[in-house]
């Protein structure tokens, strides 16, 4: 299965759960229905804050949002820092520079450098593929900790 299908299946499973409509749920959390209708369609990956934003509303993983984890734990979960903060930390905790990661998983530097310093902000398909060539969770990856 895809990124886009994985995340579409369950945040449908999510809203059928605690029986919401996009309509409903864009009046809770601030994300358009069209956004979220898109999403429920599988024709748009949501951005990092949304996935956030959704996962945070959920109370779970951003991993089990994307079905990289099918255990759900309802969580609540801190503020998370700015991507490029969090993204400096798991390559100084890894001991890895932009560099390397870029040779590896063929990123270029500027795109990289962007990230670092919180120009951008790189799409869930990159986030995915970065944790997972750290080891990590996409929590751990963006600096999402949960209260408890």
């Amino acid at each position: 299965m895809s990124i886009l299908s994985n995340f579409s299946e369950t945040l449908a499973e999510l809203m059928l759960i605690y029986n919401l409509k996009a309509e409903d749920l864009s009046k809770l959390i601030p994300i358009e229905r069209s956004t979220i209708t898109r999403h429920l369609e599988g024709k748009t990956i949501p951005t990092l804050p949304n996935a956030i934003e959704i996962a945070d509303f959920f109370e779970c993983s951003l991993d089990y949002l994307f079905c990289l984890t099918n255990k759900y734990e309802k969580k609540k979960y801190l503020p998370c820092p700015p991507f490029s903060l969090a993204f400096q930390e798991i390559l100084k905790s890894n001991k890895c520079t932009r560099y390397r990661l870029g040779k590896d998983i063929k990123y270029p530097n500027n795109t990289l450098i962007d990230w670092f310093y919180g120009k951008r902000i790189p799409r869930m398909d990159n986030v995915i593929k970065i944790a997972d060539y750290f080891g990590c969770t996409l929590d751990e990856l963006v600096g999402r900790k949960s209260v408890d």
